[in-house]
């Protein structure tokens, strides 16, 4: 038996065929969607999680342009994030929160920190209502300074530094803190 397709019935199975395509990939970018709110909020509820600290990668960027896209839709409300642009940008980011802050800060400060951040060397978040360290910030394995003054921590994560191998200089300054919980490799140990 032989089908005789007139021009309607090509043109209606490709109808068929593009909206089908077309369905097809609005449910893979919902589940993109739903994975990608997922773990931004189990990083959200994890955020001052000092036990077993879960390291993702960041939100890839190509450009500088990436980079100031992240963090002019992540800077926490009333605060600054600078450099927003320029070869600085890739390697520094300093959060000041020097106008105050919203309710939503520790949310908007782990989105800022997972978005763009796999290069940065230097990190400063200031004048903040920052109680505890979020895990995000264990995570930034290339960082070499990093700079916590003038917020309101009440301590530091013992194991939070040993994911940190570059890191040089770190200061906390005017926080609440009590006590250190900080395991360092010893200097005279064997090699």
């Amino acid at each position: 038996m032989r089908l005789k397709l007139t021009q309607t019935t090509v043109m209606n199975w490709t109808l068929i065929i593009m909206l089908a395509a077309n369905a097809i990939i609005l449910a893979a970018d919902q589940i993109d969607l739903q994975r990608n709110q997922g773990t931004s909020d189990s990083l959200v509820k994890d955020a001052t999680s000092t036990q077993g600290i879960a390291c993702i990668d960041d939100v890839t960027c190509t450009t500088t342009d990436d980079v100031t896209a992240a963090r002019r839709s992540w800077c926490p409300a009333k605060c600054s994030c600078l450099p927003l642009d320029g070869q600085e940008a890739w390697t520094k980011l300093t959060v000041d929160c020097s106008a105050g802050t919203q309710s939503n800060f520790t949310r908007d400060l782990v989105r800022l920190l997972s978005s763009c951040t796999s290069e940065l060397l230097e990190l400063t978040i200031t004048h903040s209502p920052l109680t505890a360290i979020p895990e995000v910030v264990c995570c930034l394995s290339k960082i070499q300074k990093l700079r916590l003054d003038s917020n309101q921590l009440a301590s530091l994560p013992g194991n939070c530094f040993t994911h940190m191998h570059n890191l040089t200089s770190f200061s906390a300054n005017y926080n609440r803190l009590t006590s250190l919980q900080v395991r360092c490799r010893s200097m005279f140990s064997s090699q």
